[in-house]
Formats: C-alpha cells, sequence, structure tokens
C-alpha cells in the first residue's frame, strides 16, 4: 500500500510539475539518477525566445548537497535548445536556469525543474529552494513569484519524512525552523524532542553536528539556555574533533590578544582540526573569525618582525580571499603608493611577492571553494573571481611591462580585458601602448578611438592620438575639435547630468597660505569662478585625479577668471610644505597649492576641510568645490573614478556653464 501511494503522489507531483507547459523536458522520459539523459529547453514563450545562443547551468540536489554545473545548448529548432548530460547518481532534484548575454529565465512562478519522487531528498530540495528562509543556505536563482510560504515549505518536509524516513538525521533542522516560522507560541517542546533523538544516534556528520548547532541557534534565550549548554556540552564530548569544538577553538584563537599564544594555538589547531576534514561544513563562526584569526597572525609577523615569509610561504593554505588580500596589501599599495610617489618601494621585492602570490590567487579559479560550492556553478565562480581579481592582475601585468616581460603582460591585459577594457583610462593606456610596441598601430588607434568614445583616456593617450592625427597630414588646430567630437554624444549625456545636480549654497570665507607665497581669501574672488580640491599627499585617489585637474588647469591657464587651488589638508608630517611642492614638481603640475590652516580644536592642519565638510555634510578626499562668481558653492564631488578626460569634461561643464549664465 505504502509503495501504491508513493508511486500516485509522484505521478501528482510530475504532473502539476509537467502539466503547466513546462519548458524543460528530459528524454528518456522518466529518468533514473546516473543516467544520460538530453534535456530540451522550449524558450519560445520565455525571455530567450530571440536569443542567438543559450547557456545554462544546472542545480541538482544529490545527498542533501546542491551540485552546480554549467551547461551549453545547441539550437534544435522551433526555439528549441537541447543538450545532453549525466545526471548525478543520487540526483533528487534538478532546477535549470537558462542565460543569452544579460538576459536570463529563472522560469518566474513555476521554475525549470524535475523531481525524481523516489529518491531521497527530492522533496526538500523543492521546498528548501523556493523557502525565502533558506535563501541563504541554497543556491539564490528562483523568481521572486516561486517562493512558497513557510506552512508550505513544512509541508515538504512532512512529505520527506513520511516517504523516506531515513532522511530524518538529514532534514530535522528544515522541519523544526519551518515549525517555528509557521507556528504560534512555543516550540521548544519540540526542538528538545527531536534533537535529543538525533544526538543519541552515533558517528554523526559534520553537515548533522552543524544542523545542531543551528537549531539550538533557532530557540528563545535565555529561556533555553540550559538546555543549549548541555548539548554544546554533548557536541564537544562525543566529538572532540568535531565542527562545535572547532568553531570554540576559532573564536579563542581570534580573542587572544598574546602574539606568540595565538601562534602557539593556531600551530595546534592545525593538527587538531585538519581543513581537510571539514570541506563539507561552512559554519557561521567560520566565515566571521577564521580569515581574520588567519591574518591576524601573517601580518602580525610582517609588522612585528618585518617577516614576509609566514604570508609569501603559506599562500597555498591560505582562502582565496586572504589571498587576494596579499595581492592588495602586500603587491598592488606598494605598487601604487610607488608609481604616484608617496612612498618608495623595491620593485624586485614586489615582483618577488607577486610571483607567488597572483600564479596562486589565479590557480584558484579552477576550483569553487567550499563556501561557495553550493551556490554558484565553475564558470559563475570564474566570472567572480575575474570581477574580484581584476584589480589585482592589472598591477601584475605593469608590473610585468617595468621588467620587460611582455609576454606575461599580455596574458594578464588579455585575462581582465572583458572587465576592463574602455572602462579604465588607466587600463586603456597601458593596452594601447602595449599594441603599438607590437607594431599594430591601426589596432592600437581603433582601441585609443573606442577608449576616446567612452571618454576614458588618460593624458598619455590625447598625446597618442594626437602624434597618430598629425601623422595622417592633418592640422594641430585642428584637433582639440576632433577629440570633442569622438565623445560628443557622452559628454552631451553627462552634462545633462551634471547640470541637474547644481546647487546654489552660501559659503563660509577661508584663508590660508599659497605654495605661490602670501595668502589666498574666499573674500578676493569675487567674480571669479574658484576650483578647490581638497587633496593630501597619503591620499592615493587625490594624486590619481591629478592628471585630469592639470588637464583643467591647463585649459583655463589663460582665463583670469577661472582659479584652480589644490587645498593640502590633514597632511601629519612636519616637513609635509616641502613634500607637496616637489611631489608637484616632480609630476610637472603648475598648481597653487594652499596649505590647510591648523585646526584650533584638534591641532590638526585640516581647519578649512573640517569647516566645509560639517557645512555640506560629505567625508572623505579628495573633495573638489565649485564656487561661483558671486561666491556661492555651485557643486561638488568626492572621490576619483578613474578616467582623467572624464574628469576634465566634468570640470569643463560646470565651469563654462557658469560662465555663460553670468551673462
Amino acid at each position: 500500500m505504502k509503495n501504491i501511494k508513493l508511486i500516485l503522489l509522484l505521478f501528482s507531483i510530475t504532473t502539476t510539475l509537467f502539466a503547466q507547459e513546462m519548458a524543460i523536458k528530459l528524454s528518456p522520459e522518466h529518468p533514473n539518477p546516473g543516467d544520460e539523459v538530453t534535456l530540451t529547453y522550449d524558450a519560445s514563450n520565455g525571455p530567450l525566445a530571440n536569443a542567438k545562443y543559450v547557456n545554462g547551468v544546472v542545480y541538482t540536489y544529490d545527498n542533501f548537497k546542491w551540485l552546480i554545473n554549467d551547461i551549453t545548448l545547441k539550437a534544435d529548432g522551433d526555439k528549441k535548445w537541447t543538450t545532453k548530460m549525466k545526471l548525478s547518481d543520487h540526483a533528487s532534484f534538478i532546477n535549470c536556469v537558462f542565460k543569452s548575454d544579460t538576459i536570463v529565465d529563472r522560469g518566474e512562478k513555476m521554475p525549470h525543474a524535475y523531481m525524481f519522487a523516489q529518491v531521497p531528498g527530492a522533496y526538500t530540495g523543492w521546498g528548501l529552494l523556493r523557502s525565502r528562509a533558506f535563501m541563504d543556505e541554497v543556491p539564490n536563482v528562483v523568481h521572486d513569484s516561486a517562493y512558497i510560504r513557510d506552512e508550505v515549505g513544512l509541508m515538504w518536509i512532512k512529505y520527506e519524512l513520511q516517504y523516506h524516513p531515513e532522511t530524518r538525521k538529514n532534514v530535522f533542522s528544515y522541519g523544526l525552523k519551518f515549525k517555528q516560522l509557521s507556528t504560534e507560541g512555543d516550540v521548544s517542546p519540540i526542538f528538545k524532542k527531536e534533537l535529543r533523538f538525533i544526538l543519541s544516534e552515533n558517528n554523526l556528520s559534520n553537515v548533522t553536528q552543524y544542523q545542531i548547532q543551528k537549531t539550538l541557534g533557532l530557540m528563545p534565550q535565555p529561556a533555553n539556555k540550559a538546555f543549549t549548554d548541555s548539548v554544546q556540552k554533548v557536541l564537544v564530548t562525543k566529538y572532540p574533533n568535531g565542527v562545535w569544538a572547532r568553531d570554540l577553538e576559532i573564536k579563542k584563537i581570534f580573542n587572544e590578544a598574546d602574539f606568540n599564544k595565538k601562534v602557539a594555538l593556531y600551530n595546534a589547531f592545525e593538527k587538531n582540526f585538519p581543513q581537510n576534514n571539514f570541506q563539507d561544513v561552512v559554519t557561521d563562526t567560520e566565515a566571521l573569525f577564521y580569515d581574520k584569526m588567519y591574518k591576524a597572525i601573517a601580518y602580525n609577523y610582517i609588522v612585528k618582525n618585518k617577516d614576509y615569509n609566514y604570508a609569501i610561504n603559506n599562500v597555498k593554505k591560505a582562502s582565496y580571499g586572504i589571498v587576494l588580500d596579499y595581492a592588495w596589501h602586500l603587491v598592488s599599495i606598494p605598487f601604487d603608493r610607488d608609481q604616484e610617489g608617496s612612498e618608495k618601494a623595491s620593485l624586485e621585492t614586489l615582483k618577488k611577492y607577486a610571483d607567488v602570490i597572483y600564479p596562486e590567487l589565479e590557480s584558484r579559479e579552477a576550483v569553487v571553494p567550499k563556501e561557495y560550492a553550493q551556490k554558484l556553478s565553475l564558470k559563475e565562480w570564474q566570472e567572480q573571481c575575474l570581477n574580484f581579481g581584476a584589480r589585482e592582475f592589472f598591477t601584475y601585468a605593469k608590473l610585468q611591462e617595468i621588467f620587460k616581460n611582455y609576454d606575461l603582460e599580455r596574458k594578464y591585459l588579455d585575462k581582465i580585458k572583458p572587465v576592463m577594457q574602455f572602462k579604465n583610462a588607466s587600463y586603456n593606456e597601458v593596452y594601447s601602448r602595449m599594441l603599438l610596441r607590437e607594431g599594430k598601430t591601426e589596432e592600437a588607434k581603433a582601441y585609443i578611438l573606442e577608449a576616446a568614445k567612452q571618454n576614458q583616456v588618460t593624458p598619455v593617450i590625447i598625446t597618442t592620438l594626437k602624434d597618430l592625427y598629425l601623422k595622417e597630414g592633418k592640422k594641430e588646430a585642428d584637433f582639440d575639435a576632433y577629440l570633442n567630437s569622438l565623445k560628443a554624444d557622452k559628454n552631451e549625456e553627462h552634462k545633462k547630468k551634471l547640470i541637474s545636480e547644481l546647487i546654489n549654497l552660501p559659503i563660509d570665507g577661508f584663508e590660508m597660505e599659497s605654495s605661490r607665497g602670501g595668502k589666498v581669501k574666499l573674500a578676493d574672488q569675487k567674480g571669479k569662478i574658484v576650483v578647490l580640491d581638497f587633496w593630501a599627499m597619503w591620499c592615493g585617489p587625490c594624486k590619481n585625479a591629478m592628471p585630469g585637474m592639470n588637464m583643467a588647469v591647463n585649459k583655463y591657464k589663460d582665463d583670469d577668471n577661472v582659479k584652480f587651488y589644490f587645498v593640502d589638508t590633514m597632511e601629519y608630517i612636519k616637513d609635509f610644505k616641502t613634500q607637496t611642492q616637489a611631489f608637484i614638481k616632480e609630476k610637472g603640475f603648475d598648481f597653487t597649492i594652499l596649505y590647510d590652516s591648523k585646526n584650533p580644536k584638534t591641532g590638526k592642519f585640516d581647519a578649512v576641510y573640517d569647516k566645509y565638510s560639517k557645512a555640506f555634510h560629505f567625508s572623505g578626499i579628495p573633495e573638489k568645490m565649485i564656487i561661483d562668481q558671486n561666491g556661492n558653492l555651485r557643486w561638488m564631488s568626492n572621490g576619483y573614478f578613474g578616467s582623467p578626460s572624464e574628469l576634465v569634461d566634468e570640470i569643463s561643464i560646470i565651469v563654462d556653464y557658469l560662465k555663460a549664465e553670468k551673462k
């Protein structure tokens, strides 16, 4: 009788799923786990009806965990797409998402799913995937309209237990959470009864141990503190090298203030809790504290002992996030500070570190780490890695260029091209320089022209374009008009946005010492447009913005009614005036530097910045402000977004508008 009920239920479920003209079909029609099948996707009634290609991701619930695989489909006529694939050996449920360019078909209210109801886990997978309560624990791929109520989720767990009672250890925590969310009143007695039963079992897996921990976290405290403490004690006693014991040790090491003790504790931790023993579980404690604990040790070696070996020699056991952090802190930051003139670094040393860190970083793209394994496919992980690591790989490419390792430079410039081409002015400069060095003049010109159209060019690129322009026999006097014509559409769009953001606020005056001698007062600038740029020697983005600001200064150098002042603020070294002037001279910028006044409240050199930041509610530098001929603040901009050409156009749009406005 039980088998008959199961068959009837299976028939009713699959009929429900497929009676609504589901967009996916499997052949054979009723496959078993482990079978090779042909999956057909009918796009005719969905968002990909006119797609020229279709890729997809298949999410398989197998042995109560998600396996995620990329698929590529082939056109099969009539807006149908097919692919062959092998079902996993314990597949109980699959869900498909299809993509083409930026368009995604998730199936809306009815996901593109297929249930193998005879296999343990089928009902659980179907219920969890569509539950908001578990959206952080499962692939977050269904359409908003597909989510179900907690009561319905509980129903699917009950089906699971009814037809597959042997799955109780796998699903108890899901059922209890659904029960709590869908029931009024205290359900602690039910929680306690179920947890006592689960704990009576022997050899609980890491996953089950952690499910017990999470279930305890759902129980109201302090009313259930005694029970919680007793369960945690049982976990530590029965599983001294288990999940809860490991979590306790992670917190202990993280909180240890003495560095030598922290190192000793961590060394013991590695022996007692080998990472390979915990590849099937990621706890909240691990996610919050493990990397912080590890970095505290690695960076303390550097800070206390000037010892980089611990970090460099152990990159293979560090997480992806830590290796990425190494690339940023140990290579990119010192490299950028060296290149911008803030602080000299040994490029040979940086390259030595980089040659260890970056290949390791790249190697991590081959395997989805455990914290993402049940959320992302390999292709999705690799796309995420590219976005995470593009900035760092750009640093590595620039290092290779300096050391004339041009093949490696090209490799990494090509690697990050999908993320950076035409979107990052500095990248465009390096990439076009590479093309010219390779003798690919026409390709370089085409690349530069597209970069100019996107308004993502540096002064160096503009000079290069001008040289190419003149070599074609064209007149120098016509070049500026030619350059502006390339980005006309982009500028017009930008202009409308900027003008709509103009303000008109009174602003207090200032009086500051000038690098050219004497003092500059805002009160003396009536009738002139004043551009203020707050910056500091320690501020990388401030310096990165200066080539664009220099272009703006040069553009208006013959206009006595437009004044640019670069306010050096929040400096903390004694000889900052000497250093700032040396830096400006080294870069060849014709800037008037104003030195921020001493703040009587704090003693810091930030009086004007402090006054304006409080009055106009901004923080951080670079901060640009434009004051009109009547002494009113008309425009502000915080930060720098990487394009010198876009910055000079931004300043020009506001200045020219204010000049015309006066008339």
